[in-house]
């Protein structure tokens, strides 16, 4: 036990700022390294396994500790470890923790974020022994609790070797009564990253953009995250980006940079796809808006069509590795006449991907004549079809599985290659020009039913063998490869008239891109 005694500690005097602050530099190797300061009392600290992330990206299960000021009204701690009278000494306001004390993280129960009894018959949660001898909840989502907003966001003890944490703060064992000591009534704890990132505003009436101009000209680049709510590795990436640029870390040389960390704002709110539709579908300016994308669209079109380049950040929900998607092989194709193949190829080959892939119209096209329904063709229009319908060049990247925390590295390693070889920024270490394979899409495998189904979780780019049955209609009927290829977004969910999955084939045409 620590022989710092209370009246060896600085009592803060009236009026002075009771803040507890903790920082961490990004560290992608250590993410949850951090430092831990009251006055001149600092202290190494961890935090979540995923680092520091803007409160309105905070999601139940994603390992990261909200960045922001967040108060302390109470703590716990463990009887048979530190000494009653002890503790009720202290200014703070501690209680011993309970026997069948029980924190509910499950976002489907009515006492989320909230501290409950356990029954006779329940069985105490798996704890890892000694972290919680003493513990503070922060005020982190705990007023209105929002579900899968975050829950048990504590401070308390780290493991010995100081690892990472699911989303708290942690502190040495060692030190906790040292901290227990320096704490008092009404303190906040105020989270940052040392370069702490933008906010993007999550109101479902706004889209938040941050520009960066160069005094000389160059490509103007639009970088694009959220498009689908429930993919977070755009809106995570593009905030650091965002931080390094205004922390003078990244400089621009050319030209202008337009970040937009959100763009479905209504569907990242509510932690899912799509609002009211696929706003990646049958994306154009409505002069009539009549739902939620919409009105997101009527912004973002004017948005892409100001600009030359767009690299636009999405995930997936099954495994696999990362990959591009990119236009036709030659200019004036009849589908995309505007688009720019060399532009998009240079920066295919920058981001140093294992495949990419093409041919995302002509698909859809070939499955709709299928069903007599060409004329819908403008469907498949997403954003970097917009963009090229407008003119420009566009890449949309899949920066890996939705849960995977390194799909955020992917994002942010995308956005500075993309960055780089069209000239805005230096060109970094490890970014040179590689030849990925490439893909291109030989069949949409579109629903005819809301009952159809994938025989099985298709890995991303997962090979099939022509005559392989892949899935079954709902009325039995086989569904089955029309060719030996790969398999990307294979889709657990669907809907009539909406894409199953997507069989590529490997393209012959790898030299004419170098």
């Amino acid at each position: 036990m620590s022989d710092l005694s209370p009246a060896k500690i600085p009592v803060p005097e009236i009026g002075q700022d009771l803040t507890i602050t903790v920082r961490v530099d990004h560290d992608s190797a250590a993410p949850h390294r951090g430092t831990l300061s009251i006055g001149e009392w600092s202290i190494p600290c961890a935090v979540g396994r995923s680092g520091i992330v803007d409160p309105t990206l905070k999601r139940e299960g994603d390992g990261a500790t909200p960045a922001g000021r967040f108060v302390l009204r109470y703590g716990y701690y463990e009887p048979g470890v530190f000494e009653d009278a002890e503790m009720a000494a202290m200014a703070f306001p501690f209680k011993p923790k309970p026997d069948s004390y029980e924190w509910i993280e499950n976002p489907d129960s009515p006492d989320y974020n909230r501290m409950r009894a356990r029954g006779q018959n329940e069985p105490p949660p798996a704890r890892a022994a000694k972290l919680f001898d003493i513990f503070i909840p922060l005020g982190w989502n705990d007023a209105v609790p929002r579900a899968a907003g975050g829950s048990a966001i504590f401070l308390h003890a780290a493991r010995p070797d100081m690892s990472g944490t699911a989303g708290c703060v942690a502190v040495s064992h060692d030190k906790l009564l040292d901290l227990a000591r320096r704490l008092r009534p009404g303190m906040i704890i105020d989270i940052a990253s040392s370069t702490a990132p933008a906010r993007p505003d999550v109101a479902s009436e706004m889209i938040e953009t941050v520009s960066f101009h160069s005094l000389k000209p160059g490509p103007r680049v639009i970088v694009t995250g959220a498009v689908h709510g429930n993919e977070v590795c755009g809106p995570k990436a593009i905030t650091r980006m965002i931080a390094e640029f205004r922390a003078g870390r990244r400089e621009l040389l050319c030209g202008s940079v337009t970040f937009v960390p959100v763009v479905n704002a209504m569907a990242y709110r509510l932690d899912r796809r799509e609002g009211d539709r696929n706003l990646n579908r049958s994306l154009r300016d409505y002069p009539v808006p009549l739902v939620n994308e919409d009105r997101v669209a009527n912004v973002l079109c004017p948005l892409l069509r100001a600009h030359d380049v767009l690299i636009d950040l999405h995930s997936f929900g099954s495994e696999g590795p990362a990959f591009a998607l990119f236009g036709p092989e030659a200019p004036g194709s009849e589908l995309e006449p505007k688009a720019q193949p060399a532009l998009e190829g240079k920066l295919v080959r920058a981001l140093g991907l294992p495949f990419a892939v093409r041919g995302w119209m002509p698909a859809h096209l070939k499955a709709l004549e299928l069903h007599g329904r060409s004329d819908e063709i403008g469907h498949a229009v997403g954003t970097s079809e917009f963009m090229r319908f407008s003119g420009g060049a566009a890449i949309t990247v899949e920066c890996g599985s939705h849960k995977d925390p390194a799909s955020v590295e992917v994002a942010h390693a995308v956005i500075a290659r993309g960055l780089a070889a069209l000239g805005l920024i230096i060109v970094e270490t490890g970014s040179e020009s590689t030849v990925p394979q490439i893909l291109e899409i030989g069949d949409a495998i579109m629903a005819e039913s809301d009952e159809d189904t994938l025989l099985r979780a298709f890995v991303t780019g997962e090979p099939v063998r022509a005559g392989e049955v892949i899935g079954h209609r709902a009325d039995g009927t086989a569904i089955t490869a029309a060719h030996d290829g790969a398999v990307i977004f294979a889709s657990g969910r669907v809907r009539a008239g909406s894409e199953m999955c997507f069989l590529c084939r490997s393209d012959s045409c790898v030299a004419q891109m170098r």
